[in-house]
């Protein structure tokens, strides 16, 4: 009896061991850098123009499993139409059938014209570039941009909302609050917090030398109107986003915006409307990078995407792809083929926030909050099924966005250093066994 208790004990500390040993090794997992895989959407059915496609300053949107690509500049240099065009998004790559992991159904929805009831107006956004996009829940909403002449468009601060499933326009009313004017405005960005239901928006041009691009608002859809929210510490605004609550923002750090140095601010927007409304409840905060070997980060761009995205467990990044340096020149600009991660802070109380509390306790380690890193790209099998390309090449001035989960990242088009229109697309993903096994938190 006494052998076979100790051999017990013998096990139980062969075992605590063990587990002691599995989480070091966790704790001492780096956070960074992602590895990521791209792989060129191949759209059916076969023989779908791409030319068709060819496109930028445009939006493209995700809602369930498509994404919905919405006005922009086409490839002679004229505005878009107001077409709808839909991909059916492909599932995750499968073992068993790799091969059609990358094609995506094209569908193109003319705008069903519908009048309102009391004004006689035909309910149809018109063509436009340079506006923003976002989703909340089924409906694809739309706000600003300018026209033909390059000026924006003054739709009385209305957001137009498709019902994806009816395929039918109708205006959001854009009142605002008492002794306050809210301009018509391009190149901005709207976000919309599924789970308290209300929309930001954030930056901009407007007409003339109206200084809007740190102007941010809060349209509130039960009440139809705007209000306005702590404007943004910096501009320009080089690419925003918006996760958990949070609103981010990217601009230059300092006045020159070629400055080899920028800043992530940050604005906590809080769960519930008693919070947002206690004194001093929302303050942007700001955190500076260098651009050096030894403190690695993006160059200054414009024109890029920054689309949140989340390897599990809690684990937060924002990812910010290609763009363009910022001149006045088109000639002088330098177009990027490069991806970065900006680390967040992870979310409460899950296995991430517990081991960042726990590294920033030891000596010599850190959680890695707001650091960059430039991501590793891992080849995909996709030529060995279909031909394309391996990577989609420097481009700017294209759309993007996330799926509602923050596993997928979906690009269509833009702008190459040659000036012309692309008109294909992109997925970006975690690559394979990333997120299940090499860095579980």
């Amino acid at each position: 009896m006494a052998g076979v208790v100790a051999a017990a004990i013998a096990v139980e500390q062969v075992v605590a061991t063990g587990i002691e040993a599995a989480a070091a090794v966790a704790i001492a997992a780096p956070t960074q850098p992602l590895k990521v895989s791209l792989s060129q959407l191949v759209l059916q059915p076969e023989g779908t123009p791409a030319a068709d496609l060819a496109r930028s300053n445009h939006t493209l949107t995700i809602i369930g499993d498509k994404a919905y690509i919405f006005g922009g500049e086409d490839a002679d240099g004229k505005l878009c139409n107001s077409n709808l065009q839909a991909l059916a998004l492909p599932p995750a790559k499968t073992h068993t059938d790799p091969g059609t992991s990358n094609q995506a159904l094209h569908e193109t929805f003319p705008p069903f014209p519908t009048q309102d009831a009391t004004t006689g107006e035909t309910l149809v956004p018109a063509p436009r570039k340079d506006h923003a996009a976002a989703s909340r829940k089924d409906t694809l909403l739309i706000h600003g941009g300018r026209d033909a002449s390059g000026q924006p468009i003054d739709e009385g601060n209305c957001i137009w909302a498709c019902d994806i499933n009816a395929l039918r326009w109708s205006k959001l009313p854009g009142s605002t609050q008492l002794f306050t004017t809210m301009s018509p405005r391009f190149g901005h960005s709207i976000f919309v917090d599924e789970k308290q239901d209300f929309l930001v928006l954030i930056g901009g041009k407007g007409p003339g030398c109206l200084d809007t691009e740190t102007e941010v608002w809060f349209y509130d859809f039960n009440a139809q109107a705007w209000t306005t929210l702590p404007k943004a510490p910096h501009a320009p605004i080089m690419a925003a986003a918006y996760r958990n609550e949070t609103l981010y923002i990217i601009t230059p750090d300092g006045d020159n915006p070629t400055n080899l140095s920028g800043a992530v601010h940050y604005l906590y927007l809080h769960t519930s409307p008693v919070e947002r409304e206690k004194p001093n409840a929302m303050k942007w905060e700001t955190v500076t990078f260098p651009t050096s070997p030894i403190a690695p980060g993006p160059k200054p761009r414009e024109g890029a995407a920054l689309v949140p995205i989340t390897s599990g467990y809690g684990r937060e990044y924002l990812v910010y792809m290609f763009g363009c340096s910022p001149s006045s020149d088109d000639k002088e600009k330098e177009f990027f083929s490069d991806i970065w991660t900006l680390q967040l802070p992870s979310a409460r109380n899950t296995g991430a926030k517990a081991k960042d509390k726990i590294r920033e306790k030891l000596p010599g380690m850190e959680s890695g909050e707001f650091s960059w890193s430039e991501a590793e790209l891992i080849a995909t099998e996709q030529l060995a099924v279909t031909e394309g390309k391996v990577h989609p090449g420097p481009r700017g001035l294209f759309g993007a966005d996330s799926d509602g989960q923050g596993k997928t990242a979906v690009f269509w088009g833009g702008v190459n250093p040659k000036g012309e229109k692309e008109g294909d697309g992109w997925v970006l993903r975690l690559a394979a066994g990333y997120a299940d096994y090499d860095r579980k938190e």
